[in-house]
């Protein structure tokens, strides 16, 4: 999971790990709350799509900055670029890069550097290098042992390395599993220091270490070493380093007193992952090439452990969105978000897109007569059908209103026929209530009838609302047509706008009625009402939701009258 850092004068730094939608600001609400005068209470947003992390400003007073350049449209984050935001700085790690243990924190990204040196002439030439994908540990059996120190030294490091086994079983987390890496290489070889370095996009950054401190002392690592590593898949060690004329240009050895170097791929499945490295400052020839092939045998064991940890994080996260926008999207368009194919817009973006508003006629009267927990187990009932058949048109819920629902058709997510679902979707929920008003009768309950009200057009979706609260809804003078229609529509009827017209016809039958003036519209509007499919007769209703039955029936069925309500 990404995650940033936040950095505040006189206050240690923090991070948070993103969501797919971050909101940044002031109130203590926003998902990343910054105590900050200079930062609005909604600032800005940092979301994810298509695989990657963007920032966009929030129409914020004093702006949002990326690298010290001002943003004024949805810009992409890459790794270490900084956000700044008034007096406080948010610097933003990517997925593999900030998978750190709590040793992989701010002090040792800023302790290790990957120093370019002249140490080919001295990899080609290493006393060991072996392929990774083939390893020989070469453990003779007891009997030949003589050395009973030798045995039990042995010993100690193919118990680490089932420990490792066993132990990352336990873990649930990336950064304690890097921590538990850490600790069985320390017991199984006597190393001074150790770091776990992962790869993005082709860059290897360190994620955890062990002997560095940040106000201590520096470590710099051989960019050639980790460049044969991770091109070639191979498990490199020298056991005297400092004493190699061959390292006399390395640098990045040299200058560090490194006695003896083993540096060993991640890899798992063919996937590399990183590397691990460890060097030491002691006695020559403190690595052995029975060292080398343990620890590469150990760092395979480690991909597996790291792979799985990732997939399942990486399911945990998926799990997470895809909660939160089953919520308003169909189930179809959630996996598009989820797996990054498709993008849910932040802020106001003009797309074309047809709304639907569907209203209870006569709501307020059957609200005066209804136990208000009866009300509430009908408008459940009658939401569990509408919402049921926007999502199998793929439309997006936007907001229920009292007993009124709101729908869109070709936003977040674009269609090319957003309008016709939009109508199909009307005249299927149309066909279901009248199913479910039938079971309603005949349980003495109360039947609904609905007025429907569908218009395309050119309108600004994106998320609205105070800063503690944002929802994803349309704008524009398209949705206020809509809501005009449905307001006119009676019982039963499913009034269109002329942009929907003749895209109808070839579907339904459409009876033109008479023109129109809206409030606030100076001419007359053209209104045409869905009578039914050309082929009505093989359109079926689905049931999706059985009447509630209460312990007591209503003594009688209520009738509503044939114009809609105003203000119901």
């Amino acid at each position: 999971m990404a995650k940033i850092v936040i950095s505040q004068p006189g206050i240690p730094y923090r991070e948070q790990k993103l969501q797919s939608i971050n909101h940044i600001g002031r109130h203590p609400e926003q998902t990343i709350h910054i105590n900050d005068k200079v930062v609005s209470k909604a600032h800005a947003i940092i979301s994810a799509a298509e695989g990657r992390y963007c920032v966009q400003d929030n129409n914020s007073r004093n702006g949002t900055f990326v690298n010290e350049n001002r943003i004024f449209t949805k810009t992409p984050l890459q790794e270490g670029d900084m956000i700044r935001l008034g007096e406080t700085t948010i610097t933003f790690h990517s997925e593999s890069s900030t998978l750190t243990s709590s040793t992989g924190s701010a002090s040792m990204r800023d302790s290790i550097f990957i120093q370019e040196d002249n140490d080919l002439n001295a990899i080609n030439t290493f006393h060991a290098q072996i392929d990774a994908h083939d390893i020989n540990l070469d453990f003779r059996p007891e009997k030949d042992v003589t050395d009973e120190a030798l045995l039990r030294e042995d010993y100690e490091k193919l118990r680490a390395v089932y420990e490792l086994s066993e132990a990352a079983g336990q873990e649930a987390d990336l950064d304690s599993l890097l921590e538990r890496i850490l600790d069985k290489i320390y017991k199984m070889i006597n190393v001074s220091r150790a770091v776990i370095l992962f790869e993005e996009d082709g860059e290897l950054y360190p994620v955890a270490a062990r002997g560095v401190s940040g106000t201590e002392s520096h470590m710099n690592i051989s960019k050639t070493i980790l460049q044969q590593v991770q091109e070639k898949h191979i498990a490199i060690r020298s056991h005297n380093a400092l004493m190699d004329s061959r390292f006399e240009e390395a640098h990045s050895i040299i200058l560090q007193g490194i006695v003896s170097i083993i540096c060993v791929p991640l890899i798992f499945n063919a996937e590399f992952l990183g590397v691990i490295y460890l060097d030491t400052q002691q006695n020559a020839g403190a690595f052995t090439e029975k060292d080398l092939k343990v620890i590469t045998a150990f760092a395979f064991q480690a991909s597996s452990k790291i792979t799985n940890m990732k997939l399942a994080k990486k399911a945990e996260e998926e799990a997470v969105a895809r909660t939160q926008l089953s919520r308003l999207l169909s189930p179809n368009l959630v996996e598009e978000v989820v797996k990054g194919r498709a993008e849910v817009n932040l802020g106001g973006k003009l797309m074309d897109a047809t709304v639907m508003f569907a209203d209870i006629r006569g709501f307020t009267r059957l609200s005066e007569k209804l136990p208000p927990e009866m009300l509430m187990a009908t408008l459940n009932q009658y939401f569990e059908i509408m919402v049921e058949v926007i999502f199998k048109y793929d439309g997006t819920l936007d907001k229920f209103i009292g007993d009124e629902i709101m729908a869109v058709w070709g936003a977040p997510i674009p269609q090319d026929d957003h309008g016709l679902r939009a109508v199909r979707a009307a005249d299927e929920i149309r066909s279901r209530l009248e199913v479910f008003n039938e079971q309603r009768i005949a349980a003495n309950e109360t039947a609904l009838q609905i007025g429907i009200g569908i218009n395309s057009g050119q309108m600004v979706a994106g998320y609205s609302g105070a800063s503690q609260t944002l929802s994803y809804t349309v704008l524009g003078d398209a949705v206020n047509v809509a809501s005009r229609l449905c307001s006119h529509a009676k019982p039963k009827e499913i009034l269109i706008s002329d942009a929907l017209h003749k895209l109808s016809l070839e579907e339904f039958e459409v009876e033109v009625r008479e023109p129109v003036t809206f409030k606030g519209k100076s001419k007359p509007l053209g209104v045409f009402q869905i009578i039914k499919k050309h082929n009505d007769s093989d359109h079926l209703p689905i049931i999706s939701a059985t009447p509630h039955q209460f312990e007591t029936p209503l003594p009688q069925v209520f009738t509503f009258s044939d114009s809609p309500e105003e203000g119901s």
